[in-house]
């Protein structure tokens, strides 16, 4: 990283890169600091959760259709990104053969747990370091990579838990012969965690192995607010800081009767769509965004992306307390205002600024100049 300075050396490193953060180390005690730096925002690692059941062939297909809406937003930003895909059957394999053995029958299949790809030749993890994505045939192939995987069919399980099988895929490190398995390391501890759920089902996570069930009195019903508690352990993070989950699901009633006419009268039978109430909560719950199955998919996925962009803050803190009055922050020219939705905040108590918003948000190698008087007075 290239630094001109312009009058007193300091030494910066963004916090939404690193959690463990960096400081800016002032050298002098002189009045007014000015630097330019080169700014790369936070890592992002994104999977994809796609109900594989029998009525998804359409949905899938749209997802594929409109991923361009998705990725674009990353690659032109310049984002660090991984991504994965995984089903809503991914909890067959770790769940069934922990809980209870005897119970796994037919379904005791490492496929099931493992990242999906589409043959062969596509990777389990579209990794953009993998890409030359200053070309459009790098462009291209990561796009036909994320459809060959996300495409995976419609012949899964009618039996979706989807929250369980989020947590297999990702907890899913070793393969039964002992050997490293595709999903070890997907998630880096730098990296923001963003969960994008489809499905035109519910989630009927329940403990142990259990049998088909989806009723929300189930006493084996794991409660929502449990998987926010095992994505905090599991990040080491906090909801809406370091991990996030977004759905495109059926989120009322007039979209149920949209897409299932023959289940209006009985929207709690266990054939059929639902709404995906427990979704919503978990949306809820860890900041994430909740975009209906009846709406477009490139309106959903850009919402999701926007979303997701805007929890990879650009934050960085000061080792030495300025004058807030005399703070003037520059991206790409820009001078940016003091503004809590779209400009910079300060926040004494630990010294951090924080950029707000999206109209000044850098991308990736946006030039940065930062001048400010010290307050000397302040320890």
């Amino acid at each position: 990283m290239k630094y001109l300075v312009h009058a007193l050396a300091i030494s910066l490193f963004f916090v939404g890169c690193d959690k463990g953060g960096g400081s800016f180390s002032v050298l002098s005690e002189s009045s007014t600091f000015s630097q330019e730096v080169t700014y790369t925002p936070r890592k992002l690692d994104v999977l994809f959760v796609v109900d594989n059941s029998g009525s998804m062939n359409n949905f899938q297909q749209q997802l594929v259709d409109n991923f361009s809406t998705f990725i674009d937003r990353f690659v032109t930003r310049g984002y660090d990104f991984r991504i994965a895909v995984t089903t809503t059957e991914a909890y067959r394999y770790p769940q069934l053969v922990r809980d209870n053995p005897g119970a796994c029958f037919s379904f005791c299949e490492e496929a099931r747990v493992q990242f999906r790809r589409g043959s062969v030749s596509n990777p389990y993890v579209i990794d953009k370091a993998n890409y030359d994505l200053t070309t459009s045939a790098g462009k291209t192939l990561l796009k036909n990579d994320f459809i060959a995987n996300a495409h995976m069919g419609a012949d899964g399980s009618g039996d979706e838990r989807a929250f369980s099988a989020f947590m297999a895929a990702l907890n899913y490190t070793a393969n039964a012969n002992g050997t490293t398995s595709p999903n070890a390391g997907f998630h880096r501890p730098d990296a923001f965690l963003a969960i994008v759920m489809i499905s035109d089902e519910e989630d009927f996570s329940q403990i142990g192995a259990g049998g088909f069930n989806e009723s929300y009195s189930n006493p084996y019903l794991v409660p929502v607010a449990q998987y926010k508690t095992n994505l905090e352990a599991f990040t080491h993070g906090i909801a809406g800081t370091d991990f996030s989950y977004s759905t495109i699901s059926i989120l009322d009633q007039t979209c149920l009767n949209t897409l299932d006419p023959n289940n209006q009268s009985n929207p709690g039978a266990a054939i059929g769509r639902k709404i995906g109430i427990r979704y919503k909560q978990l949306a809820d719950l860890t900041g994430g965004t909740k975009n209906s199955l009846c709406q477009p998919f490139d309106t959903s996925l850009d919402n999701i992306s926007s979303s997701i962009e805007g929890q990879s803050d650009a934050t960085f803190v000061l080792t030495k307390s300025p004058i807030v009055s005399s703070i003037r922050l520059i991206v790409d020219g820009l001078l940016v205002p003091q503004s809590a939705t779209e400009g910079w905040t300060y926040t004494a108590a630990t010294k951090t600024l924080k950029i707000n918003g999206t109209v000044y948000k850098p991308v990736s190698g946006a030039t940065i100049k930062l001048n400010y008087d010290p307050d000397l007075s302040a320890p």
